[in-house]
């Protein structure tokens, strides 16, 4: 059975932990058969990231750069596309959280969440649709933005307003980019169980966790494989037809009864 994503190459942004979305996103493409570059900011661990990769038969290549620094990513994509020769698919999916109350946002961390939320997916995506735009044969921009695209969550509210900013981004780059023959979409992840999450105040003791389960309809956090499987829909035949377009990917947390987050 031939695999959807034969032949083309993808870059994946923060993809660097192997417990990251990042990661299940870079092993669900590779899956399909798309030789993959993955970033993070640290350097540690992407080697051994992209020998992984190479085990499930695909090319593929390291490459760390700071996504909120305009040069370093224009960097990246040199050495990407000087490695693999093409980029035909860029999941920009690094991004932070910082949990603080309102009134105790600290200067520090509203900058870090604007840098790496906004201004990294605008670097990235520009640096995405440059190199598409002059390979002339069109390409798949994906963003991944999260539940909290649509829906509040207390303690987060600097981090809900990044994500929210994907909806006119999203849409914008979708019309810009459609001459192009570039779709540009992005997923919603809810509550999965990963790296960036882990410092979460409720996902600190069980009874926090088990608030989770119970706000979560399918009574479940996310894998982050799974939401690698949204993206290769996207950057796949399957969603030729498909751009502007946002997927929740949180097992109805966004249509639930509850909210989660400690007050």
């Amino acid at each position: 059975m031939d695999k959807r994503l034969q032949n083309k190459v993808a870059l994946v942004t923060g993809a660097g932990d192997p417990r990251s979305i990042g990661w299940g996103i870079a092993l669900a493409l590779a899956d399909e058969g798309a030789d993959v570059v993955v970033n993070d900011v640290n350097p540690s661990g992407l080697d051994d990231r992209a020998a992984d990769l190479r085990a499930r038969g695909v090319r593929a290549m390291g490459c760390a750069a700071n996504v909120a620094d305009s040069g370093a990513v224009t960097a990246m994509f040199a050495a990407a596309v000087a490695e693999m020769g093409r980029i035909d698919i860029v999941v920009s999916n690094a991004g932070i959280i910082r949990w603080e109350h309102f009134l105790d946002i600290t200067p520090d961390n509203l900058r870090a969440l604007v840098d790496v939320n906004l201004k990294g997916n605008v670097y990235v995506c520009r640096a995405a649709a440059q190199q598409m735009i002059a390979q002339g044969e069109g390409g798949r921009i994906i963003i991944t933005s999260s539940v909290q695209a649509h829906r509040q969550f207390p303690i987060t509210p600097v981090y809900g307003a990044t994500k929210h900013a994907m909806f006119t981004f999203v849409g914008a780059l979708a019309l810009e980019l459609a001459p192009h023959n570039i779709t540009v979409n992005h997923i919603g992840p809810g509550w999965v169980r990963s790296a960036l999450n882990d410092p979460a105040p409720d996902q600190q003791d069980a009874q926090g966790i088990e608030a989770n389960r119970r706000a979560v309809p399918l009574h479940r956090p996310g894998d982050a494989y799974e939401m690698g499987r949204a993206v290769v829909y996207y950057a796949s035949p399957d969603g030729d037809y498909v751009t502007g377009d946002y997927t929740r990917v949180d097992g109805g947390l966004g249509i639930g009864k509850y909210s989660l987050g400690n007050v």
